[in-house]
């Protein structure tokens, strides 16, 4: 008989390298002037590793599910999930780690970063910091936090990994899916000072109809009971969840005050007589 040799984990693992830059490839010419700007300003051997997911001549992985496939191989302190088509401009790997390091000391708790999104707070603002073919736009001051973010440059930290939505697919609405995903998690997620170039400016198409769709779908039906029976206790939520627990308070105080009150108005039973316990029953 094999004895079986468990390996006890006594602290969490250390990230091997600073980032893992996972990018959805198409284009192999755009992908590679993505890596070149990315060598230009630090990014090397030393602190990333890059990995491709081929989609070069077939749709092998699709943004919802590319991060979960790819997640095993990455060795990063943080994840970058990205399309081929961003350039880097003028800030490399040491801004970034700079900017990370800000965003974790401002929320230990955030769980996705991006450059475009629309603002958490009201009035709800679009929080930009890249360039594309519709202009350059750079945030005033620290990260921003948000309730949406773009799918072409994204950043999450191994140590609190967020995934996508299992039962959606395709290209669109994944960042904002990662950002609600991570709210319900207990984290957030921001638009952080980190510059780049992102050759799209997007475009409306029939995917991205059905993939809106689909997500609106989701996350409508998507509703949770105000109370939720857990194996030791109720879970009451929000005010409709506060209701119904103030009605089972009182409906199990009435229960308790009934079976008190009916032990105690109860007839007894009159004992029978010894005569008649004695008495024999005709055969």
């Amino acid at each position: 008989m094999t004895a079986i040799a468990p390996r006890y984990v006594t602290e969490e693992a250390t990230a091997e390298l600073s980032f893992s830059v996972c990018t959805l490839v198409a284009s192999e010419a755009k992908y590679e002037r993505m890596l070149a700007s990315f060598a230009r300003l630090g990014f090397d051997a030393s602190n990333t590793e890059f990995l491709a997911l081929d989609n070069r001549d077939a749709n092998r992985f699709e943004g919802y599910g590319a991060l979960r496939a790819v997640f095993p191989a990455c060795r990063g302190e943080y994840i970058l999930f990205t399309h081929d088509d961003i350039e880097l401009v003028d800030q490399g790997a040491e801004e970034l780690l700079d900017v990370l390091r800000a965003l974790e000391d401002r929320d230990p708790l955030w769980t996705v970063a991006g450059n475009a999104g629309w603002s958490a707070g009201r009035p709800e603002q679009l929080v930009l910091h890249l360039s594309d073919p519709h202009g350059t736009h750079r945030m005033e001051g620290g990260p921003v936090e948000v309730q949406s973010l773009d799918e072409n440059f994204l950043v999450l930290p191994r140590r609190r990994m967020t995934f996508p939505s299992l039962d959606l697919e395709g290209y669109h609405l994944f960042g904002t899916d990662l950002c609600l995903q991570g709210r319900a998690a207990g984290g957030r997620a921001y638009v952080v000072p980190f510059f780049l170039h992102h050759h799209s400016g997007g475009s409306d198409s029939p995917a991205f109809r059905i993939g809106l769709d689909r997500f609106s779908t989701k996350y409508a039906h998507l509703s949770l009971p105000a109370r939720i029976r857990a194996p030791a206790t109720h879970v009451y939520i929000g005010a409709t969840g506060q209701a119904l627990q103030a009605v089972d308070t009182v409906s199990r105080r009435l229960k308790d005050l009934w079976s008190r009150v009916s032990s105690r108005v109860a007839p007894k039973k009159k004992p029978l007589p010894p005569a008649a316990m004695n008495r024999k029953l005709p055969a």
